[in-house]
């Protein structure tokens, strides 16, 4: 059994434990005295402004205890009723925030909080938005990103909607926004994937119950991309065939390292959009948002104190780069402690997806010390486990599921016995960890378990689908939005629960260190993965595959129905995608093309394995995930599944 006491005090940081102890001395009416004052917000620019303004806002505050001080930042839009979390309780003090949805005045509310006293102050400041558009013309005007345009009409009838239609000027292909309900004042869309120094015509597309009336058209002309922004070398080695899914002409790359950053391409390489940044992008999600996973500050009292950044921020922003929601590992683990998780939370890893009720599902990494024996180790040993955190639209704490709540033995289980693929130690020098390993909370080494790195929603009976790579399996979990036993109902790879059918003379015919399967169609019986094909390249060489399977549930088959060689080695990192053609798109994030350098490729290939089409990059950094997409503004939320 594990010393709680001895646990408790390496998974919090050392002032926190410290804390705790002093308030278990007798001290807590000492800190309940502490107050804080002169809570004060300033925005550069003042108030007021036009819509879409970029603004840059700072609280301050007063503490009479030593802190640390945290803040949580909430909006309050012109004819709502209820705040909206922007930011959950940070460190971090400022905010660039855009009064966007339409003019106005806005109430900002920044709740300034000394988490181990227990007090909280709060300062609420109105911020005035005005129009862009001035009568019945719409306007586009630019935006902090060079590629991005805020585009601003007249209001709409209640009950209708609105888009925006958008093209390049004197090409017949357009673009269509997400379609949203209109309401008093202008309307307002942020207009992405257009290249720079081009000039497009856009007007707005009003729907009313089956009639769709268009609005005048306007002109505006993209700005210049910075010198600052460091892009790979792009190339097109397989134009696009007469089987290529043409209509989805946007490649969106995940980059996660510096210099690179995330970017949108054309099928011909273009650049059509950008984030300024380098994090972990989980997934586009419809409306023109992404959702990431960045690095950053907590509150400084959860298990890491104020020291650890990597991989802490759960972030979703807009397509100029605006924060819509961000939390933090640390306050999460605020919700989670109160709802029983006792393991630490180290960091968000691998993926965040939006579900079709508003919620937000993120995986992140826990950590327990297990008794000797286990995993035949010969002393007690630390074990990196999973957790998958479901979020209210406020990024509030709802749900989570334990991988350590549901190991066990025997046909769909994984027993905590089963050793993963890894070993997670730490550098006595820097204090890192290599690879894809997490920081080590508790003893180095540790092993990781099952280094969950994808999730996907199952429509037909709300379960969950989960890419196991250190056991080389993909498995399904009793979610039951929300109801079911989270226990795994099955594992599909080598020694797991299906019969495998086909493969021919291959000699390691399934997927191996595999990322972002996911079943294309509610009926859940075909199955798209990236096969990085780690144990088949280690044993008998070879190159990443795309793979496609057809799963029986009922007589528990996998029959192999595709089994495209992409044409290099990935070792780690990719995703697999269906494309609306019924063609398939396989992104490799991580071939080796030099000494620090490395290549990605977005391949499509045909249902019988031909290239329809093929993009690729070469530069210092990798690739999480790609995406073919028709937009940004119509991604699927069914993670393998085509556009909406």
């Amino acid at each position: 059994m594990r010393n709680p006491l001895k646990y408790a005090s390496r998974a919090l940081s050392s002032r926190s434990w410290v804390m705790m102890l002093f308030l278990g001395a007798g001290c807590f009416s000492t800190l309940l005295h502490a107050t804080i004052t002169n809570v004060t917000l300033v925005s550069a620019p003042a108030s007021p402004q036009k819509v879409g303004t970029s603004v840059r806002l700072t609280v301050s505050a007063t503490d009479t205890d030593p802190g640390p001080l945290s803040y949580k930042w909430e909006v309050l839009n012109p004819g709502f009723a209820n705040y909206s979390v922007v930011r959950d309780f940070s460190t971090t003090s400022t905010l660039t925030w855009a009064p966007n949805f339409t003019e106005g005045a806005y109430q900002i509310r920044v709740t300034a909080r000394d988490y181990l006293a227990g007090t909280t102050a709060q300062h609420v400041m109105k911020f005035v938005a005005q129009p862009v558009i001035s009568g019945s013309q719409p306007v586009a005007v630019a935006t902090a990103n060079p590629l991005v345009a805020l585009f601003s009409a007249p209001t709409c009838p209640v009950g209708s909607t609105m888009a925006v239609v958008f093209q390049l000027q004197g090409s017949p292909n357009q673009t269509v926004t997400d379609s949203r309900p209109c309401h008093a004042g202008s309307q307002n869309f942020y207009i992405g994937g257009m290249q720079a120094q081009q000039t497009y015509t856009m007007h707005s597309q009003v729907t009313t119950g089956g009639t769709v009336t268009p609005g005048p058209s306007i002109s505006f002309t993209t700005g210049s991309i910075p010198t600052s922004m460091k892009f790979p070398t792009r190339s097109v080695p397989v134009t696009p065939a007469v089987g290529a899914d043409t209509s989805s002409d946007i490649v969106l790359n995940g980059y996660t390292t510096t210099p690179d950053s995330p970017f949108a391409t054309d099928l011909s390489g273009n650049i059509l959009w950008y984030y300024t940044t380098a994090l972990q992008m989980t997934r586009p999600i419809p409306g023109g948002t992404l959702l990431t996973i960045p690095n950053g500050t907590g509150t400084g009292t959860g298990v890491w104190g104020p020291g650890i950044t990597r991989q802490q921020l759960l972030r979703e922003f807009d397509l100029v780069g605006n924060i819509v929601h961000e939390t933090n590992c640390d306050r999460l683990y605020e919700q989670l402690q109160a709802m029983g998780l006792s393991d630490p939370l180290g960091r968000f890893n691998h993926d965040a997806i939006r579900l079709s009720n508003g919620q937000t599902m993120v995986v992140g990494d826990i950590q327990r010390i297990f008794p000797a024996g286990t995993q035949g180790s010969s002393a007690p040993i630390d074990i990196i486990g999973d957790v998958i955190i479901v979020l209210d639209s406020n990024f509030q704490v709802v749900y989570y599921w334990n991988a350590f709540d549901h190991d066990c033995a025997g046909s769909g289980c994984i027993s905590i016995n089963r050793k993963g693929n890894n070993t997670c130690t730490t550098n006595p020098n820097t204090g890192q960890t290599a690879g894809g390993c997490p920081p080590v909370l508790l003893s180095s080494p540790a092993n990781d378990w099952l280094h969950i790195n994808s999730i996907q929603y199952l429509t037909p009976d709300g379960d969950i689908l989960a890419s196991v790579r250190d056991q080389n399996w993909i498995a399904k979990i009793d979610y039951n939005n929300g109801t079911g036993t989270g226990d795994f109902l099955w594992r599909l790879g080598l020694n797991g629960d299906f019969t495998l059918i086909g493969g021919g003379g291959d000699p390691y015919p399934w997927f191996s260190g595999q990322h972002n399967p996911g079943f294309i169609n509610d009926s859940e019986d075909t199955l798209v993965v990236f096969d990085n094909a780690a144990i088949r390249h280690s044993k008998y060489g070879g190159n990443s595959r795309g793979q496609v399977y057809t799963i029986d549930q009922v007589g528990m088959t996998a029959t192999l129905a595709l089994s495209a060689d992409l044409g290099a080695y990935s070792p780690a990192l990719g995703s697999a995608q269906v494309m609306t053609n019924g063609n398939y798109n396989f992104y490799a994030g991580d071939i080796t093309a030099g000494k620090n350098s490395y290549e990605v490729q977005s391949t499509e290939v045909s249902p019988v394995g031909t290239f329809e089409y093929q993009f690729q990059a070469i530069g210092p950094a990798k690739a999480y995930r790609g995406w073919r997409l028709q937009d940004l503004y119509h991604a699927s939320l069914n993670g393998s599944g085509g556009p909406e």
